[in-house]
């Protein structure tokens, strides 16, 4: 294995001259630098990381901690900001926290992040007031993606709005009678993503004078499957909605499953409109309000490599808050008469 030392003989400098180059020293001549560069290339030289981190006082690692791994947005919010951390030569450590916060008990501990990593991206997992306490004590950089926690810098869409949207455009194609899929059962009830796109959801009915019909208002844990199994026993019989808005496209590609399975045509018997625009929904033809969320990752990434790189005295933007589209596709239409 090639070591420091054979980098230094190879550029014909000394070990500390290596050294404060491979940790970026302003001290070490542009000449010199170059040819210790290149040395270090030739050699297929690699720092170790434990030394980098003692000489440097940063680790090059950030904690990224997601309430799940088995949804669409997190799988791919998290590759988006994995891909922007290695552009800078970070590295991701997941924590995923499944289980709901409660008062008196931790689902974390200061050895999870003191020292381990040298910033936080936070994934809409709310805390208990122990956890929040806890990260004040650590006072390490953090961005949160979702749900703001305090002060902290947060990345964001405006979910009311983006709800308000999908509602909007099945009014405009004449919808009345109108459900929707996706109101938080207790596993994710902690989530505020849920809440927010029902709220808008009953507020956009009630501006339009329409009334709200609690038994359209589906509990699901957000999965295609569950909203299959919620939403079929209100799709049978003449008296259902001839529109359902998922408040995710997974939940609607279950309400497409439903309606095949009893026998109704979208859009003809059945409009629908989701809102991500998963990576199936253009082959789908499924409308939807669109949200772009690897830009979500690197903005949320780009705010906290930002805050790390300037310290305590440049604190980061307290909120970025990134649009919504609606995509018109096939699934949406006027209510057939």
């Amino acid at each position: 294995m090639t070591t420091i030392a054979d980098v230094a003989k190879r550029a014909g400098v000394s070990v500390a001259t290596v050294s404060r180059t491979l940790h970026h020293s302003a001290k070490v001549d542009p000449r010199t630098r170059e040819r210790v560069l290149q040395a270090a290339s030739e050699l297929e030289y690699v720092a170790s990381p434990t030394a980098t981190s003692l000489a440097s006082g940063r680790t090059r690692v950030i904690a990224v901690v997601a309430p799940m791994m088995s949804r669409w947005f997190f799988a791919s919010i998290l590759t988006a900001i994995e891909q922007s951390l290695r552009e800078d030569d970070y590295h991701a450590l997941l924590m995923v926290l499944e289980d709901q916060p409660t008062e008196g008990h931790s689902r974390l501990a200061p050895e999870m992040f003191a020292k381990r990593v040298d910033g936080i991206v936070w994934l809409n997992v709310p805390l208990s007031s122990q956890e929040e306490d806890l990260m004040r004590r650590l006072a390490l950089p953090m961005v949160c993606v979702g749900a703001p926690i305090g002060e902290t810098p947060t990345v964001m869409i405006d979910d009311r709005r983006a709800a308000r949207a999908g509602v909007e455009h099945l009014l405009a194609l004449g919808h009345r009678r109108i459900a929707f899929v996706g109101t938080a059962v207790e596993s994710i009830a902690h989530m505020s993503t849920p809440a927010a796109r029902g709220d808008a959801f009953r507020e956009a009915l009630i501006e339009a004078g329409l009334p709200v019909r609690e038994d359209w208002v589906l509990d699901t844990d957000w999965t295609a499957d569950a909203a299959a199994a919620m939403v079929e026993p209100i799709l049978r019989g003449p008296d259902r909605p001839t529109a359902v808005l998922a408040a995710s496209d997974e939940m609607a590609i279950g309400v497409v499953g439903a309606a095949r399975r009893l026998g109704l045509r979208i859009p003809e018997d059945l409009s629908l409109v989701g809102i991500d625009d998963h990576t199936f929904a253009a082959a789908l033809g499924l409308t939807t309000v669109r949200q772009d969320v690897p830009a979500q990752g690197r903005a949320a990434t780009s705010l906290l490599l930002s805050a790390i790189e300037q310290g305590a005295d440049h604190p980061p933007a307290t909120r970025i808050e990134l649009g919504t589209e609606l995509i018109v596709r096939d699934t949406s239409a006027p209510p057939s008469s």
